[in-house]
């Protein structure tokens, strides 16, 4: 049954999308006697302004900020990331999780506001003049694209779920889920309708807005789910196909380019722009590269304004890059027994002016709200897990920082880098909270950084980050992914000469040793290195088999040590979750909606 979950005040949101016409057409406008859903917009500008609200509330999963926030809903308990404190170790799934989870409901109200903007710009479209038919369809098209991408995701995080096919003007109390296949394939038509609708990305420079390639990316993770789902192998078929389509519009970038590149001149901040240690994946992660046309496998881009000056002087959104959430709580760590000399900190006494408040190779001044796991800050490059440990997405200070430069000038080691093995361990904190950082994410050196806003912000009587390099743009699609579904399509039909040749290919643009053998393991593996801070790992990983997942949190979460796991302080794992197993399939339902739902029963799902 498609029903609207989310019902969104109609007269509220036309009120609130007259911003978008001046103040001289507003006066100009005739009043309108009643207002009504058909009447309710007079420009096409409102109907954009609607879509990209929808927009908006996506990449949200891509910013994180102060406090807790989408962005570490995506990862937080799996493999790679979790909570520091008891009440966010996301990892241990009987104090953490429940079916009243104000993250489980952030993220399922985003996803069908999401749905609901998108059907509602899908009506006004008829009611509203257009200056070209053009224009109208790739509107639509970039509607029914995020409405069927919601979709997917909502399957693939919750299972079954209602399907919103339509704008509702009254609150309804009676829906029902739908089958989790048929939603995969309600999901699949709407992003096949759009693809047909959308811009190729040569045909725009809207980086932030869906193109034909973000269909054919998300259209071949849909038939993998669905097949995965129903069992019907052809479905693995058409994942083929369209991974295929996706990287034939996309290449992957295999040659240094960009502001970074060998052959670069001048310099920003002091440091020149040439990055001799450079490598085509960490050019890839240059903010200005991002959005060149050259930068072939770039499909769909969370943009942030640029630098400060512009921030300031059209006052828009400046996302958090360096944040409390995903940087080391440097200025708490002390020196290990071995290397105190009694002369204080590493990083917070004794701070050279010539370096400033927080060195830039810091990235800045965190709290590791949302450590990453052990297994993604070591474990996942040694030679057991990566088939050697050359690989250049895991470069010492080019796209990794696990050593932080000493900064404390009384020492004998100023200057020099320490890691892991160089802090106190005294405290469980101390071992939670000293994580390394990625290029994706932090600056590795001053280059990145924006000098004209460089003070600290001060929140909750604290001074928690430097904000010299907020503004960078984040990939929410890139090709990188379409080789790896296109590598588990191939293995899942049974072909793993083409998934093993398949992942070998991004391999070798990593200068990794190549792959001997493939199985979802290896490919869950690479997805970890590939796409760390990118992907949606727990859809990721709750589409596919729960055999298939399970296994990898009870290995290598955080919170879910066994009896004989090595933990703390010789690495940083704690044993918290005494559970065998997991016992969920798919995350809860919140419980507002199934208390809320009168008019019919919305079940739980199993296991909570």
């Amino acid at each position: 049954m498609k029903k609207n979950i989310l019902h969104i005040a109609l007269i509220a949101l036309a009120f609130g999308l007259t911003a978008c016409v001046s103040d001289k057409e507003f006066l100009e406008e005739d009043p309108k006697s009643t207002l009504t859903l058909e009447n309710a917009y007079s420009t096409s500008d409102q109907v954009v302004a609607t879509l990209l609200s929808a927009y908006e509330l996506y990449e949200d999963f891509y910013f994180a900020g102060l406090g807790s926030d989408p962005f570490d809903y995506k990862q937080a308990g799996t493999d790679i990331m979790d909570g520091k404190y008891i009440s966010t170790h996301y990892s241990n799934f009987t104090t953490s999780w429940s079916s009243t989870s104000a993250f489980v409901k952030t993220v399922w109200d985003d996803y069908y506001k999401i749905i609901s903007y998108c059907n509602l710009a899908i009506r006004q479209a008829d009611n509203v003049n257009w200056s070209s038919d053009s224009d109208k369809n790739r509107v639509l098209g970039e509607a029914k694209f995020l409405k069927g991408f919601a979709h997917m995701r909502l399957a693939e995080l919750w299972g079954d779920v209602p399907i919103v096919d339509e704008f509702s003007e009254v609150s309804r109390f009676d829906y029902v889920r739908d089958p989790r296949a048929e939603v995969y394939q309600y999901a699949i038509s709407q992003m096949e309708e759009a693809y047909s609708m959308l811009p190729s990305r040569s045909e725009t420079t809207s980086y932030g807005r869906a193109s034909k390639g973000a269909a054919s990316l998300y259209l071949a993770e849909a038939y993998l789910a669905l097949g995965v789902e129903s069992g019907i192998s052809s479905n693995y078929d058409s994942a083929v196909k369209w991974a295929q389509t996706t990287i034939a519009m996309h290449p992957l970038m295999t040659e240094r380019f960009g502001v970074r590149a060998p052959g670069a001149t001048g310099s920003r901040n002091g440091i020149d722009n040439a990055l001799a240690e450079g490598s085509a994946f960490s050019d890839l992660f240059v903010s200005e590269n991002m959005t060149t046309s050259s930068n072939t496998e770039a499909i769909w881009i969370a943009a942030s304004a640029p630098d400060y000056a512009t921030y300031a002087a059209s006052g828009s959104e400046g996302h958090y890059t360096i944040t409390i959430d995903l940087t080391p709580a440097l200025q708490d760590m002390s020196f290990s027994a071995s290397l105190d000399e009694g002369v204080g900190k590493p990083w917070s006494e004794n701070i050279p002016t010539s370096i400033g408040m927080y060195a830039y190779d810091l990235g800045g001044c965190g709290w590791c709200q949302s450590p990453i796991t052990w297994f993604a800050s070591y474990q996942l490059w040694d030679e057991q897990h990566n088939f050697g440990t050359s690989d250049d997405r895991y470069k010492e200070g080019v796209t990794v920082r696990t050593k932080y430069r000493v900064i404390n000038e009384k020492h004998s080691m100023f200057g020099q880098y320490i890691g892991y093995d160089g802090i106190s361990l005294d405290s469980p904190l101390a071992g939670s909270v000293f994580v390394p950082i990625f290029y994706k994410e932090t600056p590795m050196d001053r280059w990145d950084w924006d000098t004209q806003n460089d003070a600290a912000i001060l929140w909750g009587g604290y001074f928690v980050l430097q904000r010299g390099a907020l503004y960078r743009n984040k990939y929410i699609a890139r090709t990188g992914d379409a080789y790896l579904l296109l590598a588990e399509a191939y293995l899942r039909k049974g072909d793993s000469g083409n998934a093993l040749s398949t992942l070998n290919t991004l391999r070798a643009r990593a200068n990794a040793t190549p792959a001997t053998s493939i199985d979802i393991q290896v490919i869950l593996d690479e997805r970890a290195r590939e796409l760390m801070l990118e992907e949606d790992r727990w859809a990721t990983f709750l589409r596919m088999k729960p055999e298939e997942w399970k296994p990898r949190i009870l290995n290598y979460g955080m919170y879910t040590a066994k009896s004989g796991d090595a933990t703390y302080p010789t690495v940083r794992r704690w044993s918290e979750y005494t559970e065998s197993t997991i016992k969920f399939d798919n995350w809860p339902i919140p419980q507002t909606y199934i208390e809320l739902n009168t008019e019919a029963e919305m079940e739980q799902n199993p296991g909570w």
